[in-house]
């Protein structure tokens, strides 16, 4: 573990420690919006404190040291601590404090989500000078979202209010989960068939190159709110005008607007990455390309383009990470999605409501965002005999 590493991971245990101390791991309200009582570690989880506070001055003490071969220990320490965490969160309590209401719920506190910031400083700096850092760190982080998942399906955590809130909405939550990924991915897909053309044109004619990417740079400044405003007026006028339109859904709410405007932002990194991964071509290889008698089309499809698809696909990860967050803002518009399920709780003033869609935003970004990083260095090896 290299000393920079080193100091990350120790603040990280740390910060672990402090949270189960001095941080209020719960809150107990009297119904879904009232504020409510903090309740700390102590009180939450009993003996199981003394047992956490061992595991994380456990941690503290492996990443103090410094050793390389104990990462793992600490990796396995680190999910022991959040199972034992997610687990005796769905221990029946018998305190008077938790009795006090008839319709009382228990939120997760800021001690929970502070100890997950102090878990990544200590995976990150564990792993800081290993060159598959990115890899060992996704492993942990799939690890860890298969923990979670195992105690939502067995039920044991349903006492918890953002479980409540889930089993009220979970006829209408799965559909606008896959409206958000349905929004989300086809609106990426439009932007890569159109951003790669337009990439290749603006690399090949260096005309077109200003033009073209003063477009799209204005349509990523504009930020996105006033995009939707923007593109909603001229599709209100174009539907009352067109029955066709209005017929097949096309309106200045709903679906399309939103559609719209992230297929403008997904361009943004699709052009640029397709520009740039053109432009890191070095220019003798393509002198032995003409040399040895291959013409322009040959060089594209058979040098060029594999070349430059890693830098591509990097674009497509940094649109369709960007395109998840901005599809939240569909639900302002009618276009469904987890927005309208964060919106509805910034409305109601339900914490545990905003919550309910905005974990899934998280965990759909990271998973999408690891496989295509996976495929990235998958490609890279298999067809470019790069090593990461």
């Amino acid at each position: 573990m290299s000393a920079s590493g080193k100091k990350i991971a120790v603040s990280g245990a740390l910060i672990i420690i402090l949270s189960l101390f001095f941080l209020h791991f719960a809150e107990y309200r009297p119904n879904r919006v009232l504020s409510g009582t903090g309740v700390s570690a102590l009180e939450l989880f009993g003996n199981g404190f003394y047992l956490l506070t061992f595991l994380s001055l456990l941690i503290l003490v492996l990443t103090y040291t410094g050793h390389q071969k104990h990462r793992l220990i600490i990796c396995f320490t680190l999910l022991i601590i959040i199972g034992l965490t997610l687990y005796y969160f769905g221990f029946p309590r018998d305190n008077k404090l938790f009795n006090l209401y008839p319709n009382g719920r228990l939120s997760l506190g800021m001690g929970f989500w502070i100890i997950f910031l102090g878990i990544d400083m200590v995976i990150s700096g564990s792993f800081k000078s290993d060159k598959k850092n990115l890899i060992y760190r996704r492993l942990f982080y799939l690890s860890l979202f298969f923990i979670i998942f195992v105690f939502l399906i067995s039920g044991h955590l349903n006492n918890l209010s953002i479980m409540k809130e889930f089993f009220n909405r979970s006829n209408s939550f799965f559909g606008q989960l896959n409206r958000h990924l349905s929004l989300s991915f086809f609106s990426v897909a439009l932007g890569f068939m159109i951003g790669i053309p337009i990439g290749i044109m603006v690399f090949k004619d260096k005309k077109m190159n200003s033009i073209l990417l003063f477009l799209i740079n204005i349509g990523q400044t504009i930020p996105t709110l006033s995009l939707l405003g923007i593109i909603m007026l001229p599709l209100t006028l174009l539907s009352q005008r067109s029955e066709i339109l209005k017929n097949i859904g096309i309106s200045g709410v709903g679906f399309a607007p939103a559609f719209i405007v992230l297929t403008i932002y997904a361009l943004f990194p699709v052009v640029h990455n397709t520009i740039a991964g053109l432009k890191m071509i070095d220019s003798d290889l393509i002198d032995t390309a003409v040399s040895l008698g291959m013409n322009s089309t040959q060089i594209f499809w058979k040098i060029q383009l594999p070349l430059s698809l890693p830098i591509i696909l990097g674009g497509v990860r940094i649109a369709m990470t960007q395109s998840i967050g901005n599809t939240i803002l569909a639900g302002l518009v009618g276009g469904g999605g987890l927005g309208s399920i964060v919106f509805l709780g910034l409305a109601q003033a339900a914490p545990d409501l905003i919550l309910l869609g905005v974990i899934p935003l998280i965990i759909m970004a990271f998973i999408i965002d690891s496989m295509i990083s996976f495929f990235i260095v998958l490609f890279k090896k298999k067809f470019l005999g790069i090593a990461e």
